[in-house]
């Protein structure tokens, strides 16, 4: 699609992915922030469409300047309203972790492991490292703590553990690679046939947008499947090889500012 066919006064839906398109190291620069409440200021929707957990999207919302809208989280596990300076949860879906937590732990006993607490944190079998999850971390007393209740979202850490993804599906979840700096290190789990696009969808018919309206910005294997729903998709020139060729189009790196352009083709005129 020509980026410049969707300049139109016909309200978008735009899907913004978090780490590695709108922030670095959690910062957002004051020119992405711009850009966003430009768009909204033109009479866009702007959803925020991430792995993050919904307690590591509340600052994003907030330097954002959000003050309505929906945001997506967990890897579509999660949808939630702004309102305000709040979250209100509106859809959450939950699954048994434990039978695939209970084999990712057999074929790699020093695996990290957590499970969400929606709203609140991970319960985790050992401390993760400084900056990969979201909220505080409970250490559970036990390794069945982990999976006493379903939970949103489940993580596996550890050295390689993307040789364990095809195994995994099996046990009928979502297995998703990580977006961290070594995703082959990270698996999120969710129930099955959820992804990002499951939730946009979704929020795109209750907010009555047309299917050919939709863009999405993203920089990871889990922003696939928000490709495939978008009418026009969008790698960061940072994103690995395979996603920027699953997108339509490439822009700039995150250090580029390379969704700012993106944006800005929302609302300037041509």
């Amino acid at each position: 699609m020509n980026p410049a066919a969707l300049v139109t006064r016909t309200a978008l839906l735009v899907a913004l992915d978090v780490d590695g398109t709108l922030a670095l190291d959690g910062h957002i620069p004051d020119a992405t922030a711009a850009a966003v409440q430009a768009v909204l200021e033109a009479g866009h929707h702007v959803v925020l469409a991430t792995g993050r957990s919904l307690v590591g999207v509340a600052p994003i919302v907030r330097r954002l300047g959000l003050r309505r809208g929906r945001v997506i989280c967990s890897n579509g596990a999660v949808t939630a309203w702004i309102s305000g300076r709040r979250l209100i949860i509106e859809d959450a879906v939950r699954f048994d972790a434990g039978p695939v937590l209970l084999r990712a732990s057999d074929a790699i006993p020093d695996a990290l492991l957590a499970t969400e607490i929606l709203g609140k944190g991970y319960q985790v079998n050992a401390l993760f490292p400084d900056g990969l999850l979201n909220g505080r971390q409970h250490v559970a007393r036990r390794a069945h703590d982990l999976w006493a209740a379903p939970t949103t979202r489940a993580v596996v850490h550890a050295p390689d553990v993307a040789r364990l993804a095809r195994e995994l599906r099996w046990f009928d979840v979502t297995v998703t690679l990580g977006s961290t700096t070594k995703p082959g290190d990270w698996l999120d789990l969710t129930a099955p046939g959820l992804s990002k696009a499951c939730g946009l969808e979704v929020v795109r018919r209750r907010l009555r947008v047309d299917p050919e309206h939709t863009i999405a910005v993203g920089d990871g294997h889990n922003d696939l499947p928000m490709f495939d729903w978008a009418a026009r998709a969008v790698a960061m020139g940072n994103a690995p090889a395979e996603v920027q060729a699953a997108a339509g189009e490439v822009c700039g790196s995150i250090t580029e500012h390379g969704v700012v352009d993106v944006l800005r083709s929302m609302t300037d005129a041509r």
